[in-house]
C-alpha cells in the first residue's frame, strides 16, 4: 500500500508541473523576414531543422517569392500557414455524439419528473421529427477536384498529426493558383539576350569548371549543371565581390550594323575569391555552360507594377531586324530583335505586333494587311530592343517585316 500511494504521488507531481513546462517554452516565429546572405536552404535548416524541406517555405511564399534561387533582404515570408497546436489542449475531449444524446435524455428525465407536470404531459409531447434522409449520390459523375479539396476523404481515419488531405492538397495547387499576374519575369530578361550596339563590354571569362563531372568526358564538351560551381577570371583591372551575380553568355551572329548577338547561357553567383581567380554558383541554366564562354554583370530587373498593358494608338514604328539564329518559322517564345531602343520611347512590357505588307504578288494573288504576330519587349538598350513571340497567326516572318507598339505597361 505504501509503494502504491508513493507512485501516485509522483504520477500527481508530474501532472501539475507538465503545463508549466508546457507554458514556459517560447512560441515558434510565423514569419521571417530576409536579410542580406539569407536562402531558403538556410530557413529551413534554422526553423525546420532540416534544409531539404526549403520547398514547404517556398510554397508558402509564392506570392512574394518567384524564383527560389532569389530572395532579396526586406521580403516577408511566411513560416507556417497553420494555426499552432497546443500541446496540452485547454477542454476535455467530448464524447462521442451517440453518447452526448443519451446523456442528455438520461439528464432531462428528472427535470421533467421534478416539474409535477405527470405522466399526461408527457404522454402529449409531439413526437420528434424524424431526420431528413440523406440526398441520393450520383456515383456515375466522378468528384470534382474542387469537392476533394473543400472535403477530402471522407472514408479516411481522422489523421492524428499534420493538416487533414484536402488542407494538403489545397496547399499544394496553391503554387499554380490564384498567382499575381506578372506583365514580365526575371529568366525572361536574363535569358532572352541583347545586340551589343558596338559597344565593348567589360567582359570575363570562365576558365574552368570546378564540380567534377559525375562520369568521365573531354574537357571540351564538360558542361556545368545547376549548382555547380565554376572558375572566373574578372577583366582587366576590375574585381567581383562575393554575392555578384554574372551572366554567362556566348556570342553569336553579327547583325550589321547593330553588333553582334549576346545569347546567355546562364547565371552565377560570386561565392569566393583568391588570387585574383573567382568562385562562382551556377544558379540559373538557359543553355549549355562550357570552359572558355565569357561573363558579364548581369543587369538589373526592375520587376513591373502587376498591371496589364494599356493599348496605345500612335505607337512606335520598327524593323524586325532577326533572330540570334537561323529561324524560318517563328513560333512562340523564339526570340528576336528590332531597331528601336530607349531612345525612341521603347521600354520592357511594351506589346508590339508584326503586320504583312500589303501587295500584288507575280502570281496575281494579293496580300492585304494583316497582323503575323504578336510579341512583348524583354529587354532594351539605346537602339535596339529584344522581344519575346507570344502568338503567332501566320509564321513565314521574314527579317525587314514591319512592326508597330500597340500597347505599353502604365
Amino acid at each position: 500500500m505504501p509503494r502504491t500511494y508513493h507512485w501516485t504521488w509522483l504520477g500527481a507531481l508530474a501532472l501539475a508541473a507538465a503545463p508549466t513546462l508546457v507554458l514556459g517554452q517560447a512560441p515558434a516565429p510565423t514569419s521571417h523576414t530576409v536579410r542580406k546572405g539569407d536562402t531558403l536552404w538556410d530557413l529551413a535548416r534554422t526553423y525546420k531543422g532540416d534544409p531539404f524541406l526549403w520547398p514547404d517555405i517556398y510554397r508558402r511564399n509564392t506570392s512574394v517569392v518567384e524564383d527560389p534561387h532569389w530572395i532579396y533582404p526586406g521580403e516577408v515570408l511566411s513560416l507556417d500557414g497553420s494555426a499552432p497546436v497546443a500541446s496540452v489542449p485547454a477542454q476535455d475531449t467530448p464524447a462521442p455524439d451517440s453518447l452526448a444524446s443519451d446523456s442528455t435524455q438520461v439528464a432531462a428525465a428528472p427535470d421533467s419528473a421534478a416539474s409535477g407536470v405527470g405522466g399526461a404531459d408527457s404522454a402529449q409531447a409531439a413526437p420528434a421529427e424524424p431526420a431528413p434522409a440523406p440526398a441520393p449520390v450520383d456515383e456515375s459523375q466522378p468528384p470534382s477536384l474542387a469537392s476533394l479539396i473543400a472535403a477530402g476523404d471522407p472514408d479516411a481515419p481522422p489523421r492524428l498529426f499534420g493538416p487533414p488531405r484536402g488542407q494538403s492538397l489545397k496547399e499544394t495547387l496553391r503554387a499554380y493558383t490564384n498567382q499575381p499576374y506578372r506583365p514580365l519575369r526575371r529568366s525572361e530578361f536574363h535569358s532572352s539576350g541583347f545586340l551589343t550596339e558596338g559597344e565593348k563590354l567589360p567582359y570575363g571569362e570562365v576558365v574552368n569548371l570546378v564540380t567534377p563531372p559525375q562520369i568521365d568526358a573531354e574537357p571540351s564538351n564538360s558542361n556545368a549543371l545547376p549548382y555547380a560551381r565554376i572558375a572566373v577570371q574578372a577583366p582587366k583591372g576590375a574585381v567581383y565581390q562575393v554575392g555578384d551575380s554574372l551572366l554567362v553568355l556566348q556570342h553569336g551572329p553579327e547583325l550589321q550594323p547593330y553588333g553582334d548577338v549576346v545569347s546567355p547561357t546562364g547565371l552565377a553567383r560570386v561565392i569566393d575569391t583568391a588570387d585574383g581567380r573567382y568562385l562562382a554558383e551556377v544558379v540559373a541554366l538557359y543553355g549549355t555552360i562550357r570552359r572558355g564562354q565569357q561573363v558579364l554583370p548581369a543587369e538589373t530587373f526592375v520587376p513591373a507594377a502587376g498591371v496589364k498593358a494599356v493599348p496605345v494608338s500612335d505607337g512606335v514604328h520598327a524593323t524586325l531586324l532577326g533572330g540570334p539564329r537561323r529561324q524560318d518559322l517563328k513560333t512562340p517564345q523564339m526570340v528576336v530583335f528590332f531597331d528601336k531602343g530607349k531612345q525612341d520611347g521603347v521600354a520592357p512590357g511594351d506589346l508590339f505586333e508584326i503586320r504583312r505588307h500589303p501587295k500584288r504578288l507575280d502570281d496575281g494573288s494579293i496580300r492585304v494587311d494583316e497582323v503575323m504576330a504578336t510579341l512583348q519587349v524583354v529587354h532594351v538598350r539605346d537602339h535596339t530592343a529584344t522581344a519575346r513571340i507570344i502568338n503567332v497567326i501566320s509564321p513565314d516572318i521574314q527579317p525587314g517585316a514591319s512592326m508597330v507598339q500597340v500597347a505599353k505597361l502604365p
